[in-house]
């Protein structure tokens, strides 16, 4: 028996034409994201205006009308509004502040000026009394004093008063002159520094420079000033050797002069404001030194800041001058 054939099976038609479909969705899809945009960029203009209004006067300005920030081209929603509490500075108030630093300033130095005057009448005191207690012991040539921007200046001389020749041992005159002194600057809160001086003639001996016997000189006046009651937190001696001489050693009696130990009452006042006031009193008349003739000597370096010093009475060695 002959077997049926089986009918041959055709391969399906193709479409060639889904990606239409996909071209259709897409353009779906951007059709949809466009009319989204669209949909969002539009603002309510009278809404944002409120909107923009009420911002404005939140933040203390008053909105201009017609102006909606970001949608007319401006860079800001608040552009182009002036501030509500806005004030014009009149010239005249810039002139009163000027006016009252300026015045302000010119108390500063009144008051300086009437400080450092007071210090000044202060220390011409107790000039005098200086004067009063050496009379009384018969010792009032053995010291010269004198009022200048340093303070108060007693120079002993240490000829035939202090101490002997290249020595540094109180002699008995000595001691009684600074026994009569201390008395009259025991009370004082100034602070009092301690100076020794010599001529320029090489020493030679037992001390190996002018600088270690104007130094021990102090120390010895110091330590007899303290022995008298005077506190040891407000006196200290310094050495200067020859570099400060009264007048020019040019002879023998001169070199004699410059033989001395000072004892400086610094004024009681900042240091700043002591050298600008006592040098401005010393300018009024009738506010001269009151020293012995040619007793002032050259202006030396600035006195120390005044400040308690230290406890003791280690020797303060100045540097020799510049050639």
């Amino acid at each position: 028996m002959a077997r049926k054939k089986k009918p041959e099976e055709h391969e399906g038609h193709a479409n060639h034409e889904r990606w239409v479909l996909s071209y259709a969705d897409i353009l779906t899809l951007l059709l949809a994201l466009f009319i989204v945009m669209f949909a969002i960029s539009k603002v309510d203009q009278k809404k944002f205006e409120e909107f923009a209004r009420g911002t404005a006067e939140g933040f203390g300005n008053v909105a201009v009308p017609g102006k909606t920030g970001l949608l007319d081209g401006s860079d800001n929603a608040l552009d182009g509004q002036a501030p509500a509490q806005k004030q014009d500075v009149p010239a005249s108030l810039s002139q009163d502040r000027d006016s009252a630093i300026a015045q302000a300033a010119v108390e500063k130095e009144k008051s300086r000026a009437a400080a450092a005057s007071a210090e000044k009448a202060n220390l011409e005191q107790i000039k005098k009394q200086l004067a009063i207690e050496l009379s009384k012991k018969g010792l009032a040539g053995a010291v010269q004093m004198q009022v200048d921007a340093r303070g108060l200046v007693v120079n002993i001389v240490t000829d035939k008063v202090l101490f002997d020749t290249a020595k540094a041992d109180l002699k008995p005159t000595g001691t009684t002159v600074l026994d009569a002194i201390a008395p009259v600057l025991r009370p004082l809160p100034n602070t009092i520094d301690v100076e020794g001086h010599t001529d320029d003639v090489p020493i030679s001996g037992a001390y190996r420079s002018n600088w270690a016997l104007s130094t021990d000189r102090a120390v010895m006046v110091t330590e007899r000033l303290i022995k008298d009651g005077i506190p040891p937190a407000r006196i200290s001696p310094s050495g200067f050797a020859d570099t400060r001489p009264l007048v020019p050693n040019s002879s023998d009696e001169r070199r004699a002069r410059n033989r001395r130990v000072a004892v400086v009452v610094l004024p009681f006042l900042p240091q700043a404001e002591a050298d600008a006031g006592l040098a401005a009193a010393d300018r009024t008349p009738g506010g001269g030194s009151g020293g012995a003739p040619g007793t002032s000597g050259p202006a030396g370096p600035r006195a120390p800041t005044i400040a308690p010093p230290a406890p003791s009475i280690a020797p303060r060695v100045a540097p020799p001058k510049a050639p």
